[in-house]
């Protein structure tokens, strides 16, 4: 893994305002996975999801939220990653 971003150049990643969280997505964070042994059918991107403990106001309405990934593990979804552009 020690290789995983031997072509990145960090310091033009971080000086490019157009490295936005796609690019991050899919240059820093998709490598990361597939290194982790995660694949494709066990990442699924921008899967809306409802909030089990939110509520907003006093009435009961849903909390919809789009995490950038959800991972799975075991053919169950494991835990959920959300991305953030360089600058965040």
């Amino acid at each position: 893994m020690a290789n995983l971003f031997s072509e990145v150049n960090f310091q033009e990643v971080l000086n490019n305002p157009d490295f936005k969280d796609d690019s991050v997505r899919e240059v820093i964070i998709l490598p990361i996975l597939k290194a982790l042994g995660y694949s494709e059918s066990n990442i699924i991107r921008s899967k809306t999801l409802q909030h089990p403990f939110l509520k907003i106001g006093s009435k009961k309405r849903p909390v919809n939220l789009v995490p950038d990934y959800v991972l799975k593990v075991a053919n169950n979804s494991a835990w959920v990653l959300d991305d953030k552009s360089v600058d965040q």
